[in-house]
């Protein structure tokens, strides 16, 4: 080994120790959080871990590192295929809906969901059924109004919500709506 390579060397295995924690960092959010990570994160792991475990000799001498690589990335599109919760699919077709579409088309998407915020059109102590709303995650503030169904709704926005779950019930979909063309789309989780 000479004095040139063992920078390489403890690069990659930093890359290997890294890319595993990211891995656990990843399934504790998508399992235990119900937080589906990003794709691109994925991505990034996948290509950590390569740089990492490869090494500039022919691939038959590296066999074992690339089995370790093989289950590594399975266990990587496990995590990022396997629907763990009701949010992630909910999550999924939210962010298909694009600013322009129309209400219909955001109907169409969102089939299957539950609409409306689940919430009662007055909280107490209100003393009128106009308010707002402050999502504490996204910092988002919301002027509610009595729904045609008699619950809270938010002005001039459609809200889906796919559980009434008690630890989901307060997911949030929101599509912002002007002129009966989608302008926004956010996700107030619970």
């Amino acid at each position: 080994m000479t004095s040139r390579s063992i920078p390489v060397v403890v690069l990659q295995h930093f890359l290997v120790v890294a890319s595993t924690v990211a891995l656990v960092l990843f399934a504790f959010a998508e399992v235990l959080l119900a937080w589906p990570v990003a794709w691109w994160l994925y991505v990034l792991l996948a290509l950590a871990l390569l740089l990492g475990l490869l090494r500039p000799v022919p691939a038959g001498q590296q066999r074992a590192r690339l089995l370790v690589f093989a289950l590594l990335i399975a266990i990587t599109a496990g995590l990022y295929r396997v629907p763990w919760t009701s949010r992630k699919p909910f999550l999924r077709d939210l962010y298909s809906i694009r600013v322009g579409m129309n209400e219909a088309q955001v109907r169409q998407i969102m089939d299957g969901y539950i609409e409306g915020t689940g919430w009662p059109a007055r909280v107490p102590g209100a003393t009128q059924d106009v308010q707002r709303v402050i999502d504490p995650m996204g910092g988002g503030t919301y002027a509610t109004a009595r729904s045609a169904a008699g619950d809270m709704g938010v002005v001039d926005s459609i809200v889906f919500r796919h559980s009434t779950e008690a630890h989901f019930n307060s997911d949030w979909g929101i599509v912002k709506l002007q002129d009966g063309r989608v302008v926004d789309v956010s996700f107030s989780p619970d």
